[in-house]
């Protein structure tokens, strides 16, 4: 086995062109990319201290003569305050992809590995490790005295190896639903096997010699044990990976949630009810989640017991509830209430003419750990108002989707959240560009994807050619018009509604109120994935992927048949319909071949990325989904400095709280260009 260790890690920091922040496979809300119960990147300072009791802050002060990068002062309370509008729907890091959700466990579970504030992997709870030659056994050396906690502080026992194993087989078995073991599943030996015998376990169909069955009367699913997974603890201290192919970025998939210890003898008592709550789950990371109250409250509060503790210098984090956050909280700001409110477009100019108020706001950096597209559902299940069997017959003809794909004005829509620099955002391809990079070659300058990612889709004269060509092949086909066209959004998210509202105006205008009618619906608060995107009530909607892995590949993972991401794919076992064409399920079985064959080359860099991109033009050419773009630029009030910490292209780092401090004082304009100027020498860009 050859030794790398760090140095490997550094070399597949260059290899795959880490300069974004953290991506997280999907948000609540596709309007922002900064919640406002959430941090964008943390960063290291040293402890000011110790906390006697988990649940309150501790007396002794920080030096108050302690200033930061940017020359504001460290404010002598190190508490952080503020707003959120979407609740957790869990807090089990091992099942939820999503990144509302993962939140939680990123604050409060530790993880083999970390970037630093450049994207520089750094030991986390493995101190060192090494990959083999063929680049299939990873082998991580676990330090000693790591500790899991529970909510009010008290030590539990130690961390082992074991309770990686005990996690990821956990995540492999169907029985736990676990959304996201897409990234353990044809990763890691026998994950998938495993998944699929638990599966027919659980379904109970078997032959007259006991053996299970796929279904009555179907094949025999082979008995496979937890064992027989490729993860090994070969001591409480060494941790064994088996890879089915080889993956020179696995080491960037470790900081997403499937990845991530859990108690073993947790997992065995609560099952599937693991982590539901604060009292179903221990921790091990730089925090505690001391107080949970659905709707109300989530406190984090320092983990005394952390290894690492003085990196970590927030004493306690107080995230208070309310459905109307991004609306009330500048107000609370001014009041003292709270540490952090995003300006919306809206705001802005009237805190810009204030000269008090605009020494306060600052512009955030432009980030690529999310890409925004809209998608297009084949699968409607939308209420009969809006009615959904005459779209279906419409989103199935290719040349519609073009009218829509072309004749979409994204900079015009991209504006009303963004007004200053919407051009600068608006992306041509699903993988943002320079997401990856092979040497000094962009990912989206590779095969058919160079020229999609160099051209603007907004063309109204070819939507309008599109949309006349479409017309005549519907009509025929049972087609009424105007189409209707369910547009939702969600309501805690005031700019979302207003920019739905400006694609609706614009897009009728421009193909004929006779040809569509967009239907703004708005969505709830709180719980939209849920009630909306997940169950397919919506004809056309802003969607977003964050990358959970440093290669493209990540950026098809949405795509996957069974995703419930997407309803471009076989749903009948989820909805016991289908409304798909031969013609849409042989583009979509076509761009699936164009993936796996790209998967298949692990070596070649060039070939790899070629491949990828292909696939990626083949699926934008034929508009099963609108590429829109990536966010920032957009304006917050933040005691926090976004440009110390953690940072990545992959995972849930920028959701991390460790080491950041809070100022006495907001971050100027002045002081966000002198810290932007300053991060982006050090990371070369």
């Amino acid at each position: 086995m050859t030794k790398k260790i760090i140095a490997l890690l550094l070399s597949l920091v260059l290899l795959v062109g880490i300069v974004a922040a953290c991506g997280k496979t999907e948000t609540e809300d596709p309007g922002t990319v900064t919640d406002p119960g959430t941090v964008t990147d943390p960063g290291t300072v040293t402890d000011p201290g110790t906390v006697t009791d988990p649940g309150v802050v501790t007396e002794e002060p920080v030096d108050t003569d302690e200033y930061g990068p940017d020359g504001r002062k460290v404010a002598e309370v190190q508490e952080y305050r503020t707003l959120y509008s979407g609740e957790v729907s869990t807090m089990n890091y091992l099942s939820t992809g999503t990144t509302n959700d993962l939140v939680v466990g990123a604050n409060t579970i530790d993880w083999l590995v970390e970037p630093d504030q450049y994207g520089r992997i750094q030991p986390g709870i493995a101190e060192t490790w090494e990959v083999s030659d063929d680049g299939l056994t990873w082998t991580f050396h676990l330090r000693k005295g790591v500790m899991w906690v529970d909510k009010d502080g008290a030590e539990q026992r130690e961390l082992t190896a074991n309770d990686f194993v005990a996690a990821l087989v956990y995540v492999c078995d169907y029985v736990n639903d676990c959304s996201n073991n897409y990234l353990v599943c044809d990763w890691v030996v026998n994950a998938t096997e495993y998944n699929e015998y638990t599966e027919a376990v659980m379904n109970g169909v078997k032959d007259a010699d006991g053996n299970y069955l796929t279904e009555e009367g179907g094949e025999i699913v082979p008995e496979v044990k937890p064992e027989d997974i490729g993860i090994v603890a070969v001591d409480d201290y060494t941790l064994e990976y088996h890879l089915c192919v080889e993956r020179s970025y696995f080491v960037t998939a470790l900081q997403f949630g499937p990845y991530w210890p859990a108690p073993a003898e947790l997992l065995a008592e609560y099952g599937v009810d693991f982590a539901t709550d604060n009292t179903k789950m221990w921790f091990c990371g730089a925090y505690i989640m001391s107080d949970f109250a659905p709707q109300e409250h989530r406190i984090y509060t320092k983990n005394a017991s952390y290894w690492d503790k003085d990196n970590v210098f927030i004493e306690k984090i107080t995230q208070t509830y309310n459905g109307e956050a991004s609306i009330l909280a500048p107000e609370m700001y001014l009041r003292g209430e709270i540490d952090y409110c995003s300006i919306n477009s809206d705001l802005l100019a009237e805190w810009q003419a204030d000269p008090t108020l605009a020494e306060q706001v600052a512009a955030t950096r432009v980030e690529i750990d999310y890409s925004y597209y809209f998608c297009f559902n084949f699968e409607p299940m939308f209420d009969e108002e809006y009615e959904p069997a005459n779209w279906s017959i419409a989103v199935n003809n290719e040349n519609f989707r073009k009218a829509i794909f072309h004749g979409l004005d994204r900079v015009r829509a991209m504006s009303i959240i963004y007004p200053d620099n919407a051009e600068e955002l608006i992306q041509n391809t699903i993988t943002p560009k320079t997401f990856a990079v092979n040497g000094d070659k962009d990912y989206t300058t590779y095969g058919n994807l160079a020229a999609i990612a160099d051209t603007d889709s907004f063309d109204e004269a070819l939507a309008l050619e599109y949309a006349a060509t479409a017309k005549a092949e519907l009509e025929p086909a049972g087609c009424t018009f105007p189409i209707k066209i369910p547009l939702p959004y969600n309501s805690g998210m005031a700019s979302w509604g207003d920019e739905c509202m400006v694609i609706e105006q614009q897009l009728e205008n421009l193909l004929g109120s006779d040809f569509i009618d967009i239907i703004v619906v708005q969505g709830p608060s709180s719980g939209f994935l849920g009630s909306v995107r997940r169950v397919g009530k919506y004809a056309l909607l802003k969607c977003n992927w964050g990358a959970d892995y440093a290669d493209p590949e990540t950026w098809t993972d949405p795509f996957v048949d069974g995703n419930s991401y997407n309803f471009a794919y076989d749903t009948t076992a989820r909805f016991d319909k289908t409304t798909k064409t031969e013609e849409t399920m042989a583009i979509v079985a076509e761009y699936w071949r164009l993936v796996d064959e790209a998967k298949a080359i692990t070596s070649d860099i060039d070939a790899r990325y070629t491949a990828f991109a292909n696939a990626e033009a083949y699926y934008i050419e034929h508009a099963m989904l609108i590429p829109y773009g990536v966010t920032g630029g957009d304006y917050e009030v933040t005691k926090l400095n976004p440009f110390e910490g953690q940072y990545c292209s992959c995972g849930q780092a920028t959701s991390r709280y460790k080491g950041q401090k809070v100022y006495e004082t907001a971050m100027s304009q002045e002081m966000f260009e002198q810290q932007l100027a300053a991060w982006e020498a050090e990371m070369g860009l």
